[in-house]
């Protein structure tokens, strides 16, 4: 897969986190997650498009107007990668920043992905 479409597909995924339409949020995840896909960070851990769903919908809830987005170039070999992101608040204060790791499914969606968060400093 090249570099392009993989931040294509990262990019639509971080719009699932992004959207405040929880039916848009499940059809974004069903093109970018298989259906039995992980989903894991220090918080959580779920198993398939609905569970990681319910997830998402949580931390919207918790963080109106906050904005996930891809900071840098994806880094890919084999059928893995990673990336790193940010999760701006409206006032464009950073609330969270990591890096996850992904695994490609045969279909090019993630079969995996497992997160690290930066620490907070609080």
């Amino acid at each position: 897969m090249s570099a392009q479409t993989l931040e294509m597909l990262i990019d639509r995924y971080c719009a699932a986190w992004n959207t405040q339409d929880a039916g848009e949020r499940r059809t974004i995840l069903k093109s970018v997650l298989v259906e039995d896909g992980l989903y894991v960070d220090p918080s959580v851990r779920t198993v398939g498009i609905e569970a990681l769903a319910v997830h998402i919908d949580g931390v919207v809830a918790r963080n109106t107007g906050a904005r996930i987005s891809r900071t840098g170039a994806v880094d890919a070999h084999h059928d893995v990668l990673r990336f790193a992101w940010n999760n701006r608040l409206a006032s464009g204060n950073v609330l969270r920043q990591g890096i996850d790791f992904c695994m490609l499914a045969a279909d090019g969606r993630f079969q995996s992905i497992v997160g690290f968060l930066e620490p907070t400093g609080t």
